[in-house]
């Protein structure tokens, strides 16, 4: 490791972590923040007051969970096609870290670090996009990507049930055969020696059946559900699926650990992830079946 990495290291070693109270005291004057930055009207000598000191909870909050950053980009070190440096992903963790910062709700009682985990993964996953794939696609489609991801996944919490690709293709005020164009684009441009799994040696070609292959149908089964899981499902959902599926004898005590949240709540995320991926897979693809 690089001088420069480990400067850096030390660097953020020296700001403490926060304690829960912290985390809601700080996360208070952020929410102050962001509701003065988004005022039309001239401030008030008190208002900016509340503005400077909301800045300073903000840029100590992020400061607080640097290391957490590190913490997340070192599982992306072991990828075989790297043009992105560590410290490069680094710095886009660090912009999902602020992006958490300045969205995190501390009303609803559950720690920074789970909430922050996300945004982090998902703003290295996104750089990682743009620069490691051999084969790349547009950055546009990729935007139209992640704005449909999302936008099912607000539809779905808004109508109780999986939209379909014409309700959301109208959210989006874009055509459906445009989304479907997209979908099957994305899914379509892939490196058959990239990892088929995360921490695991073995690459997407190894998982493409023969005709002699007797798993075949299985494997179809586990590379659809891995495409709906991803295309469908927010990250938290998708971490305590393919938790189970990895490992089905795994504690949900261990899983509460992991993911910060109560043992009722992981099971309700469990079941309704699960019912949302039957549905799907019923609705597209009545052939296959799963779980």
């Amino acid at each position: 490791m690089s001088d420069s990495i480990n400067s850096y290291l030390n660097d953020i070693a020296k700001n403490p972590l926060l304690t829960p109270q912290q985390e809601i005291q700080l996360g208070r004057r952020v929410a102050r923040w962001r509701e003065l930055c988004s005022k039309d009207t001239p401030l008030t000598s008190e208002e900016q007051r509340e503005l400077r000191s909301g800045e300073r909870a903000r840029q100590q909050f992020i400061r607080s969970n640097l290391q957490l950053v590190v913490h997340v980009a070192r599982k992306y070190e072991k990828r075989s096609r790297k043009t992105l440096e560590f410290m490069d992903l680094v710095q886009e963790g660090n912009i999902g870290l602020s992006r958490a910062v300045e969205r995190f709700d501390y009303s609803r009682g559950y720690k920074f670090s789970t909430y922050a985990y996300w945004w982090i993964r998902q703003s290295i996953s996104r750089a990682l996009l743009q620069n490691d794939p051999i084969i790349r696609l547009p950055s546009t489609l990729h935007g139209l990507i992640y704005k449909a991801n999302r936008t099912s996944q607000e539809m779905a919490q808004e109508l109780g049930r999986v939209p379909t690709l014409s309700e959301v293709a109208e959210r989006l005020e874009i055509s459906t055969d445009t989304l479907s164009a997209a979908f099957k684009e994305s899914n379509r441009v892939v490196s058959l020696d990239q990892a088929a799994r995360a921490n695991e040696d073995g690459n997407i070609i190894d998982l493409i059946a023969t005709e002699e292959d007797p798993n075949a149908e299985e494997d179809q089964v586990i590379r659809r559900l891995y495409y709906y899981m991803d295309t469908f499902l927010d990250d938290r959902t998708k971490g305590i699926i393919e938790a189970r599926i990895i490992n089905p004898t795994q504690k949900w005590d261990e899983l509460q650990e992991q993911f910060g949240v109560s043992r009722a709540r992981l099971q309700e995320i469990h079941r309704r992830g699960i019912k949302r991926l039957r549905l799907l897979m019923r609705t597209n693809e009545p052939q296959l079946t799963i779980l």
